[in-house]
């Protein structure tokens, strides 16, 4: 029997750390589809194939026999969760079909598995030393990790949230296929995520999905200084979701009257923000501004 092993994020082995939560590594189903090197023709499709968590991979085995397979170009979407996959006929069918649908109420979630893709192409099958074939996926969305501090009074509000606007309800399950998310399919979040206290005292984080897009989404930041029931706002544009990035948002909010305004600052209010990005790209290394 044909076996594919499918691995996330491009690693060799399973990676759990600060940048790879084991939650965003669900994975609830699996579809596998098959065509001959560099042709559009699905000849193969397995909608929901079974699968065996093994260690840092999954294990897929295909009820079709090695020799019936030859050469493949072998394409893999993960937590789609839906039958249409069962009506495509050719990889252009794919490139039209849309990840499931968020909206204001029900943002991405990685304990609801995140929807993934990946592809190898122009297997052989029939050479043993290549057997099982390996397949990496990626994440259809982006990651912004937002860390928040007070650094001219630490202790200045331990009750702060932050909000996203103009977020995409979908993307397209391949990515670079020429479409573009139209203006009526953005959304704002419906509610404030609380900023939590992490391991270092007085620094508040937390983390939002948002799935790749052409428009920069928005991010809004509510402090309350001094147990004020008043909050403060604070909001920037993020860098524009691109699949399986991590953007690394640390907000540090400061004293308007005793600090100078950087870029993007709000001046008009009694404490002003600095903002500082690090992306990082699939491979996890840093992205340097362009």
């Amino acid at each position: 029997m044909a076996t594919i092993k499918l691995r996330q994020n491009g690693f060799e082995a399973a990676v759990i750390d600060e940048d790879n939560l084991e939650s965003e590594q669900t994975i609830k189903n699996i579809t596998i589809l098959l065509t001959d090197p560099s042709s559009d023709i699905i000849t193969h499709k397995y909608v929901n194939a079974g699968f065996s968590d093994v260690d840092d991979y999954r294990l897929v085995t295909l009820p079709v026999e090695l020799s019936e397979l030859g050469r493949k170009d072998i394409y893999v979407i993960t937590n789609y969760g839906n039958s249409s996959l069962q009506s495509l006929t050719t990889i252009s069918d794919l490139k039209e079909k849309t990840t499931p649908a968020v909206n204001k109420t029900n943002n991405l979630d990685p304990e609801d598995g995140l929807c993934m893709f990946g592809k190898t192409l122009d297997f052989d099958f029939n050479n043993d030393t290549n057997s099982p074939a390996i397949v990496y996926a990626v994440r259809t969305c982006a990651k912004y990790r937002i860390t928040l501090t007070f650094p001219d009074n630490p202790t200045l509000s331990t009750n702060n949230t932050f909000l996203i606007a103009n977020a995409a309800n979908y993307t397209y399950i391949v990515n670079n296929t020429g479409n573009s998310i139209p203006s009526n399919a953005y959304f704002n979040f419906a509610a404030e995520s609380p900023l939590l206290e992490t391991s270092n005292a007085n620094e508040y984080s937390n983390i939002a999905y948002v799935y790749e897009a052409d428009k920069a989404p928005q991010m809004h930041i509510y402090t309350h200084p001094n147990n004020s029931t008043t909050a403060e706002e604070f909001f920037a544009d993020l860098p524009i979701p691109r699949r399986n990035y991590l953007y690394d948002i640390e907000v540090q909010v400061l004293d308007g009257g005793t600090r100078s305004l950087s870029a993007g600052s709000n001046s008009k209010a009694q404490f002003v923000y600095n903002m500082k990005v690090t992306t990082y790209n699939n491979e996890g290394n840093v992205v340097e501004p362009q």
